[in-house]
Protein backbone atom coordinates (compact mmCIF):
# COMPACT_ATOMS: atom_id res chain seq x y z
CA UNK A 1 0.00 0.00 0.00
CA UNK A 2 1.46 3.26 -0.37
CA UNK A 3 2.27 6.48 1.61
CA UNK A 4 -0.71 8.36 0.20
CA UNK A 5 -3.35 5.26 0.66
CA UNK A 6 -2.08 4.71 4.08
CA UNK A 7 -2.80 8.69 4.70
CA UNK A 8 -6.35 8.45 3.13
CA UNK A 9 -7.29 5.87 5.05
CA UNK A 10 -5.95 7.65 8.40
CA UNK A 11 -7.60 10.75 7.21
CA UNK A 12 -11.13 9.09 6.43
CA UNK A 13 -10.91 7.74 9.99
CA UNK A 14 -10.47 11.03 11.49
CA UNK A 15 -13.49 12.05 9.69
CA UNK A 16 -15.75 10.16 11.22
CA UNK A 17 -14.46 11.39 14.96
CA UNK A 18 -15.14 14.80 13.80
CA UNK A 19 -18.47 13.71 12.56
CA UNK A 20 -19.60 12.65 15.68
CA UNK A 21 -18.60 15.59 17.39
CA UNK A 22 -20.72 18.15 15.91
CA UNK A 23 -19.19 20.84 16.84
CA UNK A 24 -18.27 20.37 20.46
CA UNK A 25 -15.21 18.57 22.00
CA UNK A 26 -15.36 16.86 25.06
CA UNK A 27 -11.77 17.06 25.42
CA UNK A 28 -8.96 18.34 23.07
CA UNK A 29 -6.61 16.34 21.06
CA UNK A 30 -3.08 16.36 21.21
CA UNK A 31 -1.27 18.12 18.92
CA UNK A 32 2.75 17.43 17.70
CA UNK A 33 5.73 18.56 19.92
CA UNK A 34 6.32 22.16 20.39
CA UNK A 35 10.16 22.47 20.49
CA UNK A 36 12.93 25.23 21.79
CA UNK A 37 15.09 26.66 19.25
CA UNK A 38 17.09 30.17 18.79
CA UNK A 39 16.62 31.75 15.21
CA UNK A 40 18.66 30.03 12.42
CA UNK A 41 17.07 26.64 13.89
CA UNK A 42 19.54 26.16 16.79
CA UNK A 43 17.67 23.45 19.28
CA UNK A 44 17.55 25.05 22.36
CA UNK A 45 18.30 23.37 26.03
CA UNK A 46 14.82 23.83 28.13
CA UNK A 47 13.04 21.63 30.50
CA UNK A 48 9.69 21.62 29.90
CA UNK A 49 7.39 21.87 26.29
CA UNK A 50 4.07 24.07 26.01
CA UNK A 51 1.30 21.71 24.87
CA UNK A 52 0.07 21.44 21.45
CA UNK A 53 -3.18 20.80 21.42
CA UNK A 54 -6.74 20.63 18.39
CA UNK A 55 -10.35 21.77 18.72
CA UNK A 56 -12.85 21.00 16.10
CA UNK A 57 -15.22 23.46 15.50
CA UNK A 58 -17.74 20.88 13.80
CA UNK A 59 -18.25 23.59 11.00
CA UNK A 60 -17.74 22.72 7.53
CA UNK A 61 -16.43 26.24 5.98
CA UNK A 62 -13.91 26.06 3.48
CA UNK A 63 -10.85 29.34 3.40
CA UNK A 64 -9.76 32.07 5.32
CA UNK A 65 -10.57 31.44 8.53
CA UNK A 66 -9.98 34.31 11.25
CA UNK A 67 -9.58 34.38 14.73
CA UNK A 68 -10.18 37.18 17.60
CA UNK A 69 -10.98 36.17 21.55
CA UNK A 70 -12.22 39.24 23.56
CA UNK A 71 -10.75 40.11 26.65
CA UNK A 72 -13.28 37.60 28.72
CA UNK A 73 -11.64 34.86 27.02
CA UNK A 74 -14.56 34.07 24.69
CA UNK A 75 -12.97 33.03 21.29
CA UNK A 76 -14.44 34.12 18.14
CA UNK A 77 -13.91 32.19 14.71
CA UNK A 78 -15.32 32.57 11.20
CA UNK A 79 -14.14 31.26 7.61
CA UNK A 80 -16.27 31.71 4.72
CA UNK A 81 -19.68 31.51 5.65
CA UNK A 82 -20.55 31.20 9.58
CA UNK A 83 -19.27 32.86 12.86
CA UNK A 84 -18.91 30.36 15.78
CA UNK A 85 -18.14 31.11 19.44
CA UNK A 86 -16.82 29.66 21.88
CA UNK A 87 -17.10 30.81 25.77
CA UNK A 88 -15.78 27.67 27.64
CA UNK A 89 -11.83 27.60 26.28
CA UNK A 90 -12.76 25.70 22.88
CA UNK A 91 -14.66 22.93 24.15
CA UNK A 92 -17.65 23.39 22.74
CA UNK A 93 -18.62 25.58 19.69
CA UNK A 94 -22.05 27.83 19.03
CA UNK A 95 -23.02 28.90 15.75
CA UNK A 96 -24.09 32.22 15.89
CA UNK A 97 -25.91 32.97 11.84
CA UNK A 98 -25.71 36.59 11.17
CA UNK A 99 -29.21 37.21 9.82
CA UNK A 100 -29.41 40.07 6.74
CA UNK A 101 -25.20 39.46 6.51
CA UNK A 102 -24.66 37.48 2.81
CA UNK A 103 -21.38 35.67 3.39
CA UNK A 104 -18.99 35.87 0.62
CA UNK A 105 -15.59 33.98 -0.97
CA UNK A 106 -13.93 36.47 0.88
CA UNK A 107 -14.34 37.04 4.49
CA UNK A 108 -12.84 38.73 7.09
CA UNK A 109 -14.07 38.44 10.73
CA UNK A 110 -12.37 41.30 13.44
CA UNK A 111 -12.43 41.37 17.32
CA UNK A 112 -11.22 45.14 19.14
CA UNK A 113 -9.41 44.14 21.81
CA UNK A 114 -10.17 47.40 23.60
CA UNK A 115 -13.97 46.96 23.32
CA UNK A 116 -14.25 43.14 22.02
CA UNK A 117 -16.75 44.28 20.08
CA UNK A 118 -16.95 41.69 16.78
CA UNK A 119 -16.65 42.55 13.47
CA UNK A 120 -17.65 40.61 10.49
CA UNK A 121 -17.04 42.09 6.48
CA UNK A 122 -17.77 39.93 3.40
CA UNK A 123 -16.24 41.72 0.40
CA UNK A 124 -19.54 41.75 -2.50
CA UNK A 125 -18.14 43.17 -5.91
CA UNK A 126 -16.08 45.86 -4.91
CA UNK A 127 -17.56 46.89 -1.75
CA UNK A 128 -18.11 45.43 1.53
CA UNK A 129 -20.79 44.24 3.87
CA UNK A 130 -20.18 44.85 7.76
CA UNK A 131 -22.00 43.65 10.47
CA UNK A 132 -20.86 44.26 14.34
CA UNK A 133 -22.54 42.71 17.62
CA UNK A 134 -21.77 44.29 21.29
CA UNK A 135 -23.84 41.37 23.22
CA UNK A 136 -21.98 38.20 22.17
CA UNK A 137 -23.47 37.52 18.97
CA UNK A 138 -26.94 37.83 20.54
CA UNK A 139 -28.01 40.85 18.26
CA UNK A 140 -26.11 42.65 15.40
CA UNK A 141 -25.59 46.15 13.72
CA UNK A 142 -25.25 46.01 9.53
CA UNK A 143 -23.93 49.00 7.77
CA UNK A 144 -22.37 49.33 4.25
CA UNK A 145 -18.75 49.61 4.52
CA UNK A 146 -15.88 50.83 2.46
CA UNK A 147 -16.06 50.39 -1.82
CA UNK A 148 -13.28 51.01 -4.39
CA UNK A 149 -11.39 47.52 -2.98
CA UNK A 150 -11.38 44.29 -4.70
CA UNK A 151 -9.75 41.55 -2.32
CA UNK A 152 -7.95 41.26 0.78
CA UNK A 153 -9.64 43.53 2.88
CA UNK A 154 -8.77 43.70 6.72
CA UNK A 155 -9.97 45.23 9.88
CA UNK A 156 -8.47 46.96 12.61
CA UNK A 157 -9.49 49.52 15.54
CA UNK A 158 -7.39 51.99 17.63
CA UNK A 159 -7.21 54.78 19.38
CA UNK A 160 -7.95 58.27 17.43
CA UNK A 161 -4.86 60.56 16.24
CA UNK A 162 -5.21 64.54 16.00
CA UNK A 163 -7.88 65.41 13.37
CA UNK A 164 -9.75 62.39 13.99
CA UNK A 165 -12.47 63.31 15.95
CA UNK A 166 -15.10 59.77 16.63
CA UNK A 167 -18.66 59.42 17.80
CA UNK A 168 -20.48 57.23 19.03
CA UNK A 169 -17.39 54.45 19.25
CA UNK A 170 -13.98 55.26 21.24
CA UNK A 171 -11.96 53.88 18.52
CA UNK A 172 -10.91 54.81 14.71
CA UNK A 173 -11.71 51.51 12.41
CA UNK A 174 -9.72 51.23 9.07
CA UNK A 175 -10.26 49.00 6.19
CA UNK A 176 -7.17 48.07 3.87
CA UNK A 177 -7.59 46.26 0.72
CA UNK A 178 -6.44 45.55 -2.60
CA UNK A 179 -7.69 48.37 -4.98
CA UNK A 180 -6.19 48.16 -8.17
CA UNK A 181 -4.97 45.30 -10.42
CA UNK A 182 -4.25 44.42 -14.12
CA UNK A 183 -5.26 41.71 -15.54
CA UNK A 184 -5.04 40.09 -12.42
CA UNK A 185 -2.64 41.49 -10.72
CA UNK A 186 -2.24 43.48 -7.61
CA UNK A 187 -0.71 47.24 -8.16
CA UNK A 188 -2.22 48.88 -4.96
CA UNK A 189 -3.14 49.08 -1.69
CA UNK A 190 -6.18 51.63 -0.60
CA UNK A 191 -7.51 52.37 2.80
CA UNK A 192 -10.95 53.35 4.28
CA UNK A 193 -11.77 54.69 7.91
CA UNK A 194 -14.43 54.88 10.21
CA UNK A 195 -15.00 57.58 12.88
CA UNK A 196 -18.31 56.35 14.12
CA UNK A 197 -17.77 52.61 14.75
CA UNK A 198 -18.41 51.17 11.05
CA UNK A 199 -21.88 52.98 10.29
CA UNK A 200 -20.06 55.51 7.44
CA UNK A 201 -16.69 55.01 5.70
CA UNK A 202 -14.80 57.30 3.88
CA UNK A 203 -11.33 56.95 1.69
CA UNK A 204 -8.39 57.66 3.80
CA UNK A 205 -6.53 59.59 1.22
CA UNK A 206 -3.34 58.37 -1.08
CA UNK A 207 -2.80 54.36 -1.34
CA UNK A 208 -0.67 53.23 1.30
CA UNK A 209 0.97 51.35 -1.96
CA UNK A 210 0.80 52.04 -5.32
CA UNK A 211 2.56 52.81 -8.59
CA UNK A 212 5.34 53.45 -9.56
CA UNK A 213 8.17 50.91 -8.77
CA UNK A 214 10.32 52.01 -5.66
CA UNK A 215 13.10 50.85 -8.19
CA UNK A 216 12.26 52.92 -10.93
CA UNK A 217 10.07 52.14 -14.69
CA UNK A 218 13.06 50.48 -16.34
CA UNK A 219 13.24 47.27 -18.07
CA UNK A 220 12.70 45.06 -15.52
CA UNK A 221 11.57 46.91 -12.71
CA UNK A 222 8.08 45.62 -12.26
CA UNK A 223 6.40 42.26 -12.28
CA UNK A 224 4.33 41.13 -14.55
CA UNK A 225 5.88 42.42 -17.88
CA UNK A 226 5.21 45.75 -16.98
CA UNK A 227 7.82 48.34 -16.13
CA UNK A 228 7.63 49.92 -13.12
CA UNK A 229 4.89 48.34 -11.58
CA UNK A 230 5.41 45.57 -8.54
CA UNK A 231 2.53 42.76 -7.83
CA UNK A 232 1.92 41.65 -4.55
CA UNK A 233 -0.62 42.34 -1.30
CA UNK A 234 -1.36 43.34 1.77
CA UNK A 235 -1.64 41.33 4.57
CA UNK A 236 -3.86 41.65 7.79
CA UNK A 237 -3.39 45.89 8.91
CA UNK A 238 -3.09 46.74 12.57
CA UNK A 239 -3.04 49.80 14.92
CA UNK A 240 -0.39 50.17 17.48
CA UNK A 241 -1.60 51.25 20.78
CA UNK A 242 -0.19 55.05 20.12
CA UNK A 243 -2.25 55.33 16.88
CA UNK A 244 -0.34 54.19 14.35
CA UNK A 245 -1.75 52.10 11.08
CA UNK A 246 0.65 49.84 9.73
CA UNK A 247 0.25 48.27 6.35
CA UNK A 248 2.53 45.10 5.58
CA UNK A 249 2.60 43.75 2.38
CA UNK A 250 5.10 42.21 -0.26
CA UNK A 251 5.77 44.33 -2.88
CA UNK A 252 8.34 43.45 -6.12
CA UNK A 253 9.11 40.40 -4.95
CA UNK A 254 10.41 42.21 -1.46
CA UNK A 255 8.77 42.63 1.96
CA UNK A 256 7.41 46.10 2.92
CA UNK A 257 5.69 48.07 5.29
CA UNK A 258 4.10 50.84 4.93
CA UNK A 259 2.54 53.20 7.92
CA UNK A 260 0.65 56.41 8.73
CA UNK A 261 0.08 59.08 11.81
CA UNK A 262 -2.73 60.67 10.17
CA UNK A 263 -5.34 57.92 9.66
CA UNK A 264 -4.03 57.53 6.46
CA UNK A 265 -4.14 60.20 4.76
CA UNK A 266 0.04 60.65 4.54
CA UNK A 267 2.27 57.43 4.20
CA UNK A 268 5.45 56.47 5.05
CA UNK A 269 7.20 52.96 3.15
CA UNK A 270 9.78 51.08 4.63
CA UNK A 271 11.53 47.93 2.34
CA UNK A 272 11.50 45.66 5.78
CA UNK A 273 14.46 43.52 4.27
CA UNK A 274 16.53 42.17 1.22
CA UNK A 275 15.86 38.05 1.26
CA UNK A 276 12.62 38.75 -0.60
CA UNK A 277 9.24 37.53 -0.87
CA UNK A 278 7.63 35.46 -4.29
CA UNK A 279 4.87 37.78 -5.47
CA UNK A 280 4.77 37.52 -9.08
CA UNK A 281 3.70 34.53 -11.59
CA UNK A 282 5.42 35.50 -14.44
CA UNK A 283 8.85 37.64 -14.01
CA UNK A 284 9.97 40.93 -13.99
CA UNK A 285 11.93 42.48 -10.86
CA UNK A 286 13.41 39.54 -8.40
CA UNK A 287 12.32 36.90 -11.33
CA UNK A 288 10.17 34.01 -9.63
CA UNK A 289 11.08 30.59 -11.08
CA UNK A 290 8.51 29.10 -13.07
CA UNK A 291 6.13 26.96 -10.97
CA UNK A 292 6.97 28.69 -8.02
CA UNK A 293 3.52 30.35 -8.01
CA UNK A 294 2.15 33.72 -6.43
CA UNK A 295 2.27 32.32 -3.19
CA UNK A 296 4.15 34.31 -0.41
CA UNK A 297 2.56 37.70 -1.21
CA UNK A 298 0.85 38.70 2.37
CA UNK A 299 2.70 39.29 5.26
CA UNK A 300 2.47 40.16 9.04
CA UNK A 301 2.45 43.32 10.87
CA UNK A 302 2.11 43.52 15.14
CA UNK A 303 3.17 46.49 17.46
CA UNK A 304 3.57 46.66 21.26
CA UNK A 305 3.10 49.98 23.49
CA UNK A 306 6.67 50.55 23.64
CA UNK A 307 7.42 51.35 20.35
CA UNK A 308 8.37 47.39 18.86
CA UNK A 309 7.16 46.39 15.58
CA UNK A 310 7.20 42.96 14.62
CA UNK A 311 6.97 41.98 10.93
CA UNK A 312 6.81 38.30 9.88
CA UNK A 313 7.12 36.72 6.23
CA UNK A 314 7.98 34.21 3.80
CA UNK A 315 11.14 34.56 2.08
CA UNK A 316 12.64 33.34 -1.14
CA UNK A 317 13.79 30.33 0.60
CA UNK A 318 10.20 29.15 1.25
CA UNK A 319 11.00 29.60 5.33
CA UNK A 320 9.62 32.32 7.80
CA UNK A 321 11.43 35.10 8.98
CA UNK A 322 10.68 38.07 11.48
CA UNK A 323 12.05 41.68 11.93
CA UNK A 324 12.29 43.59 14.60
CA UNK A 325 11.86 47.33 14.39
CA UNK A 326 12.71 49.62 17.48
CA UNK A 327 11.84 52.69 16.53
CA UNK A 328 8.04 52.35 15.75
CA UNK A 329 8.78 51.20 12.20
CA UNK A 330 11.34 53.58 10.77
CA UNK A 331 14.13 51.24 10.29
CA UNK A 332 14.03 47.17 11.11
CA UNK A 333 17.00 45.00 11.96
CA UNK A 334 18.44 42.07 10.61
CA UNK A 335 16.08 39.11 9.22
CA UNK A 336 15.27 36.51 11.81
CA UNK A 337 15.13 33.12 10.40
CA UNK A 338 11.80 30.94 12.76
CA UNK A 339 11.72 27.98 11.24
CA UNK A 340 11.90 25.40 13.53
CA UNK A 341 14.18 22.49 13.20
CA UNK A 342 13.26 20.19 10.08
CA UNK A 343 10.75 22.80 8.37
CA UNK A 344 11.08 22.46 4.98
CA UNK A 345 8.67 24.78 3.63
CA UNK A 346 6.12 27.68 5.18
CA UNK A 347 3.21 29.52 3.82
CA UNK A 348 0.76 31.87 5.29
CA UNK A 349 2.27 34.14 8.33
CA UNK A 350 0.10 36.03 10.95
CA UNK A 351 0.98 37.47 14.25
CA UNK A 352 -0.37 38.66 17.34
CA UNK A 353 1.43 40.47 20.27
CA UNK A 354 -0.14 40.85 23.85
CA UNK A 355 0.40 43.39 26.50
CA UNK A 356 3.70 41.80 28.04
CA UNK A 357 4.85 42.21 24.43
CA UNK A 358 5.33 38.25 23.87
CA UNK A 359 4.74 37.62 20.35
CA UNK A 360 2.56 34.78 18.29
CA UNK A 361 3.20 33.25 14.97
CA UNK A 362 1.44 30.80 13.26
CA UNK A 363 1.87 29.58 9.63
CA UNK A 364 1.02 25.98 7.02
CA UNK A 365 4.79 24.15 7.47
CA UNK A 366 6.08 20.93 5.84
CA UNK A 367 8.50 18.76 6.63
CA UNK A 368 8.97 16.73 3.49
CA UNK A 369 8.46 19.18 0.63
CA UNK A 370 10.45 18.69 -2.72
CA UNK A 371 12.02 21.79 -1.55
CA UNK A 372 14.29 24.16 -3.80
CA UNK A 373 13.77 24.55 -6.36
CA UNK A 374 10.54 23.34 -5.67
CA UNK A 375 9.39 22.74 -8.71
CA UNK A 376 8.92 18.80 -8.62
CA UNK A 377 5.90 17.05 -7.76
CA UNK A 378 3.80 17.83 -4.52
CA UNK A 379 1.64 15.00 -4.80
CA UNK A 380 2.44 13.65 -1.48
CA UNK A 381 3.69 16.73 0.58
CA UNK A 382 1.98 17.25 3.74
CA UNK A 383 1.07 20.46 5.31
CA UNK A 384 -0.07 21.57 8.67
CA UNK A 385 -0.72 24.40 10.83
CA UNK A 386 2.32 25.65 13.08
CA UNK A 387 1.99 27.60 16.33
CA UNK A 388 4.94 29.29 18.02
CA UNK A 389 5.61 32.00 21.00
CA UNK A 390 9.09 34.28 21.92
CA UNK A 391 7.95 35.45 25.39
CA UNK A 392 11.26 37.41 25.22
CA UNK A 393 11.85 38.93 21.46
CA UNK A 394 13.99 41.70 22.19
CA UNK A 395 16.50 39.55 23.62
CA UNK A 396 19.55 39.08 21.75
CA UNK A 397 18.95 36.11 21.49
CA UNK A 398 15.69 34.93 21.49
CA UNK A 399 14.65 31.63 22.94
CA UNK A 400 11.72 30.40 20.29
CA UNK A 401 9.18 27.54 20.86
CA UNK A 402 7.19 26.36 17.64
CA UNK A 403 5.41 23.51 16.32
CA UNK A 404 2.47 21.21 14.64
CA UNK A 405 -0.66 21.27 15.84
CA UNK A 406 -1.00 18.22 14.73
CA UNK A 407 0.80 14.64 15.04
CA UNK A 408 2.61 14.05 11.74
CA UNK A 409 0.16 11.68 10.65
CA UNK A 410 -2.63 13.84 10.58
CA UNK A 411 -1.81 17.29 8.58
CA UNK A 412 -4.34 19.78 7.43
CA UNK A 413 -3.51 19.28 4.05
CA UNK A 414 -2.01 16.69 1.86
CA UNK A 415 -1.02 17.07 -1.68
CA UNK A 416 -3.26 20.37 -1.55
CA UNK A 417 -0.44 22.85 -0.75
CA UNK A 418 2.80 23.97 -2.67
CA UNK A 419 4.57 25.35 -4.52
CA UNK A 420 2.32 27.67 -4.27
CA UNK A 421 -0.71 28.64 -1.63
CA UNK A 422 -2.88 26.06 -0.17
CA UNK A 423 -4.97 27.15 -2.50
CA UNK A 424 -8.12 24.08 -1.76
CA UNK A 425 -9.82 25.01 1.18
CA UNK A 426 -7.42 27.46 2.87
CA UNK A 427 -6.82 30.28 -0.25
CA UNK A 428 -5.60 33.23 1.24
CA UNK A 429 -4.61 33.30 5.38
CA UNK A 430 -5.16 31.17 8.38
CA UNK A 431 -4.74 34.12 11.77
CA UNK A 432 -3.85 33.40 15.25
CA UNK A 433 -4.57 35.25 18.66
CA UNK A 434 -3.27 35.64 22.23
CA UNK A 435 -5.78 34.21 24.75
CA UNK A 436 -6.07 36.61 28.13
CA UNK A 437 -3.96 33.06 30.00
CA UNK A 438 -0.96 33.87 27.84
CA UNK A 439 -1.58 30.88 25.32
CA UNK A 440 -1.76 31.01 21.59
CA UNK A 441 -4.90 30.13 19.18
CA UNK A 442 -4.55 29.76 15.52
CA UNK A 443 -7.26 29.29 13.19
CA UNK A 444 -6.84 26.49 10.57
CA UNK A 445 -8.83 24.64 7.72
CA UNK A 446 -9.07 21.08 7.77
CA UNK A 447 -8.52 19.62 4.15
CA UNK A 448 -8.64 16.55 4.61
CA UNK A 449 -11.71 16.42 6.53
CA UNK A 450 -14.33 18.33 4.50
CA UNK A 451 -12.94 21.26 5.44
CA UNK A 452 -13.32 21.86 8.67
CA UNK A 453 -12.48 24.65 10.56
CA UNK A 454 -10.19 24.04 13.36
CA UNK A 455 -9.06 25.51 15.99
CA UNK A 456 -4.85 24.67 17.27
CA UNK A 457 -3.83 25.92 21.02
CA UNK A 458 0.10 26.36 22.27
CA UNK A 459 0.10 26.02 25.94
CA UNK A 460 1.13 29.56 27.90
CA UNK A 461 5.31 29.21 28.29
CA UNK A 462 6.22 29.85 31.50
Amino acid sequence: MSLRKRMSLTLVAGAVVAGALAGASDAAAPGGKAVAFYPGGARAAAKSAPRLETYRTGQRQIGEPNIGIAKDGTIWASAMTNVVRSTDRGKSWKLLPITGHAATLDPYLYVDPATSRVYKSDLAGTCQVLSWSDDKGATWTHAPAACNQSDHQSIAAGPPVAGLPVTGYENVLYNCSQTLGYNGYSFATGCARSLDGGLSWTPTGTFAFADPSPYGVGEGSGDAGIPGHCNGDNGPIFVAPYGRLFVPRGWCNQPWLAWSDDGGTTWTRVEVAKNGMNTSTSGGFGFVAPGSGQSDHEAAVVADKAGNVYYMWVAKDRLPYLAISRDKGKTFGPPLKVAPPGLKEAWGPALDVDSKGRVAMAYMGSTNSPGKPWTGSYADTTFTGYLGVISKPLDKKPLIWAGPVTPAKTPFAYGKCGPGRCNEGVLDFIDVAFAPDGSVWGAFIDTSLSDELIMGKLGTVR
